[in-house]
């Protein structure tokens, strides 16, 4: 294409666009990075007269995108744009957007890391990054695999969230003696190993069911603070060198990377405390499947 061309091309397009539409979609690119704007930030960020900058978020706060900050002179974003914000995070699937991440953290500790969700008193890995030592391995755990969620770290990670009483529905019935130490023989244990592993963001923890294998697992939230899925790193002992250090750090570091990517930002939760979980359905069990015996 020749630049005559080029230039025809642009003025085609120019005449459809709406000037003060794109001064007002400026507006709400301001907030990338912070909570708050004010009008002297638009007319100093967008070169308008304050009585131009004025108008558009008039605008703007009565279509729901903007509202003002109470005893404030400043705007910050409203109902309209977070639900658009929601709802596309909303539409990225999790794995998509852990599998990236969970690669680099597997590179970078030399282990394997998993991605898992809870289904009632189930964990089941929806995605696995493997190292070059589970490659040539007969430890292989496959995506899909499902384990009692009190007994493996991304199934604890994902129980933090919720309370005694929520606990207490969701393991009523739960025969905790079928499983072997190091799995926590009982409620009154798990809500104590819980309480330890909450303060610490993370849970680390040797192998129920195959020996000399531990796994550091923490949550991953979405925008709305929610934990719906856990990540690990879990292989065998010699490989998870420094567990409580280097290994914890980097495990944290991806987990936060993919809230983050999913819209999860830190101060909107308190962490530490338990919340509400994301809602019944999953507290209600996966259809009978085989416990594997190979975590």
């Amino acid at each position: 294409m020749t630049d005559e061309t080029e230039q025809h091309a642009d003025a085609g397009r120019d005449r459809y666009m709406v000037p003060a539409l794109r001064r007002g979609l400026a507006i709400l690119g301001l907030f990338s990075g912070r909570s708050v704007v004010t009008v002297p930030d638009i007319t100093r960020a967008h070169a308008i007269s304050r009585a131009t900058a004025f108008r558009l978020v008039c605008t703007l706060e009565e279509a729901g995108f903007l509202e003002r900050v109470p005893n404030a002179h400043a705007f910050r974003l409203g109902h309209q744009s977070l639900a658009i914000s929601f709802d596309y995070l909303n539409s990225l699937d999790v794995v998509d957007v852990a599998r990236p991440l969970l690669e680099q953290l597997r590179d970078k500790v030399g282990a394997t890391a998993h991605l898992g969700i809870r289904h009632g008193t189930v964990m089941m890995y929806l995605l696995r990054a493997a190292s070059q030592h589970e490659l040539v391995s007969s430890i292989v755990v496959p995506v899909g695999t499902r384990y009692p969620v009190h007994a493996v770290s991304c199934g604890r990670a994902l129980l933090f969230d919720l309370s005694d009483v929520e606990l207490d529905a969701l393991f009523a019935n739960f025969e905790f003696d079928a499983y072997a130490a190091p799995a926590p023989p009982s409620l009154a244990a798990l809500k104590a190993l819980l309480e330890e592993e909450r303060q610490k963001g993370y849970v680390y923890c040797s192998s129920a069911f195959v020996r000399a294998k531990r796994s550091i697992g923490a949550p991953v939230r979405d925008g709305r603070g929610t934990a719906i899925a856990a990540i690990n790193v879990s292989d065998a002992s010699f490989l998870i060198k420094d567990p409580d250090g280097a290994v914890k750090d980097a495990v944290l570091a991806a987990a936060a990377a993919i809230s983050g990517r999913l819209g999860y930002r830190p101060a909107s939760v308190q962490q530490t405390k338990p919340r509400r979980s994301a809602g019944a359905d999953r507290n209600r069990p996966l259809q009978p499947a085989r416990i594997a015996v190979d975590a």
